[in-house]
């Protein structure tokens, strides 16, 4: 897709011109007329149809060429074939960017999709830029723009967050709910189609937008994967997080029958996620989770630690903020003992000190307490952020009780670098006194749900992990060149001793090891390996040896190790191998992980670690972007060792980040070759991991 788009014209026009322009209530014109005006756009508006003299109050012209050269923006709502007859027209006549709201394009099937073809091809080849088909609008709260065929926002409100989503009901979701809270945005827009601009060229421009801090998405359809890499490396090293809503579904990694137990793990979306969070990407649920999500970091960006405390006026609301903070995998530090001595002074001696802190009932007429308190709370140096519900006044001349609690927690922030939040427990309707209440202490976030703002927490800690510079393109293994001449002609699974040797050359481990032809030869290898061993059958037919019977293991003595080695040989030659040969293979205990990669077209390389052998495919995966660096490949270790049954008082986990960051680049390097290499299991010791099964399935060369 092209790169490099003049978007002001198109975001921020000062003339524009509505093609199809008509007052008739089916059409989608009025409303964006009723829009412009609602968000008080004061630029030039030309209605185009020649069916009318005036539209609007407005006089009418009959077609493109009646109108004044180099418009900002042409907005279409006429039928798919007349939009696609005009583009050329548009063009010649000096307009600088269009917007097709119609639909009858590619979602209509493969006749319409050839429109949506010449629809692109056209406006490509004038370097026009077009947002559409099918697409809603945007409204543009910053420039008061609003070209948008829905109903407008009950009260828009500036701000810097931006909304560039692929549904556009998601779109108007968040719309509504900044405009019922209060809370400004920079812009709301869906991409409709996708046919000329997409998610990456909306996300690029978000990057250079002075006025976007936030960005969030809804995204179903990963349609151009390099632009919206570009897009979010863009945003990312502008300092800028990104929110993303991408519901659970099929990856093309699933649409393919992967041999191997790391594929079958990233059967759902595991892969798209992981790519999306390898260019810095925060994944939340829902769009009431990003909303809230959003809210939170157009404050704070920046957590002095991951501790999380609460502070609320019901031991109800306690227990619901810790259910939620576990369910989002916060952490709810106990608290230290410095912070005990002055909660047993602020509060009632028969207040509870646990984390969440009930402040009781008493601290809404009791004020004092409640300040006592959360300064309590913000010199525990385990804090990071502190949840407290002061709530918005409900009626007309109430007085908020909650104004020097407040102004407290205003000076707190700044002092101590501890974040605070209002999360009250359920959402709460803002008339125009809550709005106001707001405003006046715009520096603090109003969060609404406990498990909504637990999840926008979780978001803001993970938005700080994922700061920083876009990923360093690693170079090549010095051993590259060899793994792809063990690859070249090669397709489907490979025999174990193949995949180890790719494997070894990227520097996993392996066991003293023999491959043989005959149970003789089996017999004298474990003469020289000299303790027990395990006798494997290898083919390439046989990727999952263990379930045919051509495995057995802890074998002794040179006649048990050739009666072993006659078995699997046997069990292999039933199995369908037409040449099967015998790895003996020394003994290794310990704990068993699986380290696993596997290869998307789309996404590249991406790599897991699991509980190993038997569990291997029991529950869901995380994956994470190759390669990984030292630093990132034992972060990574550490956040799953416990699930995968180490510890690391007993298990090198060094040795384990070094071999997931080897297989990791191994599988990076060798991406258009590989569907996926894993080691399952790679037994961990108090020294060292062995990777004692090695699966590799080959891609075919193009």
């Amino acid at each position: 897709m092209k790169s490099g788009w003049q978007l002001r014209p198109l975001l921020a026009p000062r003339s524009i011109a509505v093609v199809g322009a008509s007052e008739a209530a089916d059409s989608w014109a009025p409303e964006i007329e009723r829009s412009l005006r609602h968000v008080g756009y004061t630029g030039a508006l030309y209605p185009v149809n020649p069916k009318y003299d005036t539209v609007w109050g407005i006089p009418c012209v009959p077609s493109i060429d009646a109108l004044p050269r180099n418009l900002d923006l042409v907005v279409f709502v006429v039928p798919a074939h007349v939009v696609v007859g005009m583009i050329d027209g548009c063009a010649a006549h000096g307009v600088r960017s269009v917007m097709v709201v119609s639909s009858g394009f590619a979602e209509a099937g493969d006749e319409s999709r050839a429109l949506q073809e010449r629809l692109r091809d056209s406006a490509l080849g004038h370097h026009l830029p077009v947002l559409g088909p099918n697409v809603e609008g945007f409204v543009n709260y910053v420039d008061r723009v609003a070209p948008y065929g829905t109903t407008p926002p009950a009260d828009p409100v500036a701000g810097s967050i931006s909304v560039i989503s692929q549904s556009g009901t998601v779109a108007w979701t968040m719309n509504q709910m900044a405009s019922d809270r209060g809370v400004g945005l920079r812009i709301i827009l869906g991409v409709g189609n996708e046919a000329v601009l997409g998610l990456g060229d909306l996300f690029s421009w978000a990057a250079d937008d002075p006025h976007t801090e936030v960005v969030t998405s809804y995204v179903e359809t990963m349609r151009d994967v390099p632009g919206i890499g570009r897009g979010l490396d863009a945003l990312r090293s502008a300092g800028k997080p990104v929110l993303i809503c991408a519901p659970q579904g099929r990856s093309d990694a699933a649409l393919r029958a992967i041999v191997a137990h790391t594929g079958a793990l990233a059967g759902n979306t595991g892969l798209r996620d992981a790519w999306l969070k390898g260019h810095g990407v925060v994944l939340v649920d829902d769009p009431v989770t990003m909303f809230e999500a959003a809210v939170l970091l157009a404050h704070h960006r920046k957590l002095r630690t991951d501790g999380i405390a609460g502070a609320f006026q019901s031991g109800g609301a306690c227990t619901l903020f810790a259910e939620a903070a576990g369910g989002a995998g916060l952490t709810l530090p106990a608290f230290a003992t410095p912070t005990k001595r002055a909660l047993r002074r602020a509060l009632p001696s028969f207040a509870s000190q646990n984390n969440p802190l009930d402040v009781t009932g008493q601290a809404a007429v009791e004020t004092d307490m409640f300040v006592d308190a959360l300064s309590a709370l913000a010199s525990d140096p385990a804090i990071g952020l502190v949840a407290f519900d002061a709530f918005p006044p409900r009626l007309p001349g109430e007085t908020p009780w909650a104004d020097p609690v407040l102004s407290t927690v205003m000076d707190l922030q700044r002092s101590s670098g501890v974040a605070f939040a209002s999360v009250s427990m359920s959402p709460l309707a803002y008339e125009t006194e809550a709005k106001a209440f707001t405003r006046k202490w715009g520096a603090l976030p109003f969060l609404q749900g406990h498990r909504a703002a637990a999840g926008a927490i979780r978001a803001l800690v993970d938005a700080q992990r994922a700061r920083g510079p876009a990923r360093r393109e690693v170079p090549p293994h010095a051993n590259r060149g060899r793994a792809l001449r063990i690859l070249r002609g090669r397709s489907g699974p490979l025999d174990e001793t193949t995949g180890a040797r790719i494997l070894e050359l990227y520097g996993v481990r392996r066991p003293k090891e023999a491959l043989v032809r005959t149970p003789a030869q089996a017999a004298e290898a474990a003469r020289t390996i000299r303790s027990a061993v395990a006798v494997k059958a290898v083919a390439p037919e046989l990727p999952h040896k263990a379930k045919l019977g051509g495995v057995r293991i802890d074998v002794r003595g040179p006649d048990a190790v050739a009666a072993a080695a006659d078995a699997v040989l046997v069990a292999a030659r039933r199995a369908g191998a037409r040449a099967p040969k015998a790895l003996v293979q020394e003994m290794i205990t310990g704990a068993e992980v699986l380290v696993g990669a596997v290869v998307d077209e789309r996404f590249g390389a991406c790599v897991t670690i699991r509980p190993g052998g038997a569990l291997a495919e029991a529950g869901a995966a995380e994956f994470v972007a190759a390669p990984l660096g030292p630093a990132a490949a034992r972060a990574y270790v550490l956040a799953h060792a416990a699930a995968c049954g180490l510890d690391e008082a007993e298990h090198d986990l060094g040795a384990v980040a070094a071999a997931v960051a080897q297989i990791a680049r191994a599988a990076h390097d060798l991406r258009d070759r590989l569907v996926s290499l894993e080691a399952n299991p790679l037994v961990v010791r108090a020294r060292g991991a062995v990777a004692v099964d090695a699966l590799a399935e080959a891609r075919a060369p193009e």
